[in-house]
């Protein structure tokens, strides 16, 4: 078929409003939260779970290819086109508006839908005091449940490690081209695709009534692993096989239907440690210092350089006052919003097309700090911060642990009281959006200036920075660091000073990487910046052999087939 007859046989699966052909209405979806952009031939918003399966078996009955996308808040680019060079037309399927959770099994499980994200997750867990996989962090700017077990998303929760399960009800599309519902849920749900996604949808089934419904649904050994301080290899890393799985590390290679997952218990109350040192080897020391000797790991360890916090301080204020003001539920609407108001500043002939970025920095340079006041003191007084939560009942045992390790160091620590322990990570996670913030308020092209390195260390790596050779330093404007700290994952941006060749800087940085044993991505999968590894490529082969979704992720093949 032609593309004008695709586009009609879409719009006979969904609303003619659900379906986007305009290049203004289409450049929220083509364009990455963070970097990568390109061409698409229309954005499909299927309402319910039988139209995504619609959509889909439309799309491959006229060899289009499929993009999945939740809330598009990827780092790496990868739930966005790369280009315009694809051997074939490319529909980008939005599931936002496939929201939804059903809580099993007496809240010890829940089971997530394609749009359901991590906050909505977190909230409808809270009347049960449980909590899911993940907690603040990426939820603050609606990231989905799904993305991130298609990611082997990371998160901040040391005991938890990456996000997994075996667990899901996926589709793919076989060897002949043809399309398959597969359910992995462990639920009997009926045969046909039509009466399975039914079921589901309305509940019409009973947990542990199917002969294979056990398996892992978390990465259970992780903070056993975690502990081996000694151990010549990163804790967690993208591409990990021993976390690649169904939906699992999929990296968009299926459509994903529905994941099962467990629940946790929420701790009753926690306390936090608030780290500073001018000394990054104190760092490094106190991780193996508490590795090794508490008798709970924490819930958190969360690492900021003096340049990152001073930089979300700076130009990322907006985003935990926000956050702190409206809570993280509220943050996709305002992106939304933002967007919308871009699109009609580029009709303005005078005006710049960042002008509402530089409204927005010019209320943050005119406003308060608005964090707790020994917080911003500690910037003025140590380059390297630390953030540890743990649960109240192994608050003790973590004083007095920091107390005898900088009894003899040079470092200092306070314990937060509430408001302290809010904003301290608000202005953690609001590191991540800090050089975005700085690039869109000075008009710098993200996808030309800004690199993200994403990088799993050794856990007996002995250095935790990246410490670029002098040729590289020289072409960095500007440098933002974080990272969850027990898990030594390394969170590095670089925004280059003009006229230097990015490519060539990440192809150096890399090599560097290589030479301390280190993993990339750790979390953020490969998207569209990294080469996915020769065992990973081969994953992605199995799950798509005809190379229909999202061809082009990890800098494979994006032609049919994988020619």
């Amino acid at each position: 078929m032609s593309s004008k007859e695709v586009l009609s046989k879409l719009r006979s699966v969904v609303a003619a409003t659900d379906l986007l052909t305009g290049e203004d209405e289409k450049v929220f979806y083509t364009k990455g939260f963070r970097v990568g952009h390109g061409k698409a031939l229309a954005i499909a918003l299927p309402r319910t779970l039988l139209q995504l399966w619609q959509v889909l078996e439309v799309c491959v009955a006229n060899d289009v290819i499929i993009l999945m996308q939740a809330s598009n808040t990827g780092i790496t680019g990868g739930s966005t086109p790369d280009g315009d060079d694809y051997d074939r037309d490319l529909i980008i399927v939005s599931t936002r508006r496939l929201g939804g959770l059903q809580i099993i099994d007496d809240a010890r499980q829940v089971i997530a839908f394609p749009g359901s994200t991590l906050t909505e997750l977190e909230n409808a867990l809270k009347p049960y005091n449980k909590e899911p996989h993940s907690v603040i962090g990426s939820s603050c700017i609606g990231a989905s449940v799904i993305g991130g077990i298609c990611n082997n998303s990371g998160g901040s929760l040391i005991r938890r490690g990456p996000a997994f399960t075996e667990k899901s009800l996926f589709a793919r599309i076989d060897t002949s081209g043809k399309l398959q519902l597969v359910n992995n849920l462990g639920i009997k749900l009926g045969r046909d695709p039509k009466t399975i996604l039914e079921n589901l949808a309305s509940r019409q089934y009973t947990t542990g009534d199917s002969p294979d419904w056990d398996g892992k649904l978390w990465a259970e050994d992780y903070a056993k692993n975690l502990r081996d301080v000694t151990a010549d290899s990163p804790a967690r890393y993208n591409g990990n096989p021993e976390y690649l799985h169904d939906s699992a590390g999929s990296a968009g290679k299926l459509a994903v239907f529905a994941v099962r997952l467990p629940t946790f218990d929420a701790p009753a109350n926690t306390t936090t440690f608030y780290i500073g040192t001018n000394d990054e080897s104190e760092l490094v020391q106190l991780r193996h210092f508490l590795l090794t000797s508490l008798s709970q790991l924490p819930i958190q360890a969360e690492y900021i350089h003096r340049g990152a916090l001073d930089l979300s301080i700076r130009y990322g204020k907006h985003i935990y006052k926000a956050i702190r003001r409206l809570g993280p539920e509220k943050i996709p609407e305002l992106i939304a919003q933002k967007a919308r108001w871009d699109r009609l500043v580029k009709r303005v002939p005078l005006l710049p097309e960042n002008t509402v970025d530089k409204a927005i920095q010019i209320s943050n340079a005119l406003t308060p700090i608005g964090l707790a006041d020994r917080i911003p003191s500690y910037l003025d007084l140590y380059e390297h911060h630390l953030v540890i939560k743990a649960d109240e009942r192994d608050a003790a045992e973590m004083a007095t642990l920091l107390e005898r390790f900088f009894a003899t160091r040079t470092g200092k620590y306070f314990k937060c009281n509430e408001d302290e322990a809010r904003d301290a990570f608000l202005v953690r996670f609001t590191v991540g959006a800090c050089t975005i913030c700085y690039c869109e308020s000075h008009g710098i092209d993200t996808n030309e200036r800004l690199l993200a390195f994403d990088v799993a260390l050794r856990r007996n790596d002995t250095e935790w920075r990246l410490k670029l050779p002098p040729h590289l330093r020289e072409q960095v404007l500007l440098d933002s660091c974080c990272g969850h700290f027990f898990c030594f994952v390394n969170h590095q941006d670089y925004i280059l000073k003009p006229g230097y060749d990015a490519v060539l800087f990440k192809k150096e940085v890399l090599a560097y990487l290589e030479t301390r044993g280190a993993k990339y991505p750790a979390e953020h999968n490969v998207g569209h910046l990294y080469h996915a590894s020769e065992g990973y490529e081969a994953q992605m082969r199995q799950l798509d052999p005809t190379n229909s979704f999202n061809p082009g992720i990890g800098k494979t093949s994006k032609k049919k087939y994988w020619h």
